[in-house]
């Protein structure tokens, strides 16, 4: 059987035809052999007991297991994100935390209930929103995960999944092989962004720091190239010959604290850009200790509520603050072009 279309779930790299790959004779979950005998195990082994199949995670590829609905409850509600069964009067998808209030849930025992334009034989027209186009592979908002499956101590995938508000799939997959394999993913997106990125994802302690690291170094390295002593010291530079160095010594020691100055700029560049490193490399394991800290804050504080009150909260201190990741983005921003301008103008007055 070919895997070319499927990725390693260790690795997360995409199969090629040439690879040496090795199935679960349990679930049937290709690995790559290296990554199968570093872990020692399948990946999903913890999952077996629960009589897990790797088909059950491909329902629209070859191979897989296309399961048609079953609704023997007249009282159940399929949730539009995942296609979780729920009964009848739940509020909240038991496995994804997708609110079912809406007219997007679906009971598909009753007509018109968020769903008007049924075909027969097929309990939707067209796949619901969060899907693809009919014949697809469904999406699915845990990747692949049971909601009620840990991905920290005391905390499950469907509540991280609540927690966490955009993105979910991805973090899914992050928090589960941090949690199985102490390995996260390079987040690009806190490259890119650093500090605002945290920011966007509600730390805003270590983001905040990082913003203004990023704005100190900016701001410094204009201060100095606008300095006459730094316009000196890059001329006395350039104008220097090894004739002179070598033939004064107090001269060419003079010009090490020159050649300091001048490179500068240069170095808190470097720490910016290193910071930016920094932040890819870590965003997603500061993200996932941050996410497993608060989601068991607030379980305790909520200790005794019923589910429906514990997922509003997970809902509204986890997701994301997008105006106040803009408001320090479009500052930043301003205050480059400013010291930028800044350069320009002193250039050509040079």
């Amino acid at each position: 059987m070919e895997f070319t279309q499927y990725n390693c779930p260790v690795c997360d790299r995409k199969f090629e035809s040439a690879d040496d790959i090795v199935v679960c004779p349990e679930c049937g979950t290709p690995h790559h052999r290296d990554c199968y005998d570093e872990l020692g195990h399948c990946f999903y082994e913890d999952r077996h007991k629960e009589g897990f199949s790797f088909d059950s995670l491909h329902p629209g590829q070859p191979g897989g297991e296309q399961k048609e609905p079953e609704f023997e409850d007249f009282e159940t509600i399929l949730c539009p994100v995942c296609f979780h069964k729920n009964p009848g009067g739940t509020e909240v998808c038991q496995r994804c935390g997708t609110d079912l209030r809406s007219e997007n849930a679906y009971n598909p025992q009753q007509p018109g209930n968020g769903q008007n334009n049924r075909q027969e034989g097929s309990p939707y027209q067209g796949m619901p929103f969060g899907f693809g186009a009919s014949g697809m592979p469904q999406f699915d908002p845990l990747a692949g995960m049971d909601g009620k499956e840990e991905v920290g101590d005391n905390v499950t995938a469907g509540e991280a999944a609540k927690f966490t508000g955009k993105n979910t799939q991805y973090f899914s997959m992050v928090f589960q092989k941090l949690r199985k394999l102490g390995k996260g993913k390079f987040g690009f997106a806190a490259f890119i962004f650093s500090g605002v990125y945290f920011l966007y994802r509600k730390m805003y302690g270590i983001g905040i720091a990082f913003s203004l690291i990023v704005i100190a170094t900016n701001v410094l390295s204009t201060f100095i190239i606008m300095t006459p002593e730094w316009s000196s010291a890059v001329r006395e530079l350039a104008a220097a010959s090894p004739d002179n160095i070598a033939g004064d010594p107090l001269y060419a020691y003079s010009l090490l604290g020159k050649m300091g100055y001048a490179y500068l700029p240069i170095i808190l560049n470097g720490v910016r850009y290193v910071l930016m490193l920094i932040s890819g490399l870590t965003a997603n394991r500061i993200y996932y200790n941050h996410s497993m800290k608060r989601i068991r804050r607030i379980k305790d504080e909520y200790r005794g509520k019923s589910a429906d009150e514990l997922n509003k909260a997970l809902e509204e201190k986890g997701g994301v603050n997008l105006p106040l990741a803009l408001s320090f983005g479009i500052t930043t921003v301003a205050i480059s072009y400013i010291c930028n301008f800044f350069i320009m103008s002193s250039s050509i007055t040079a």
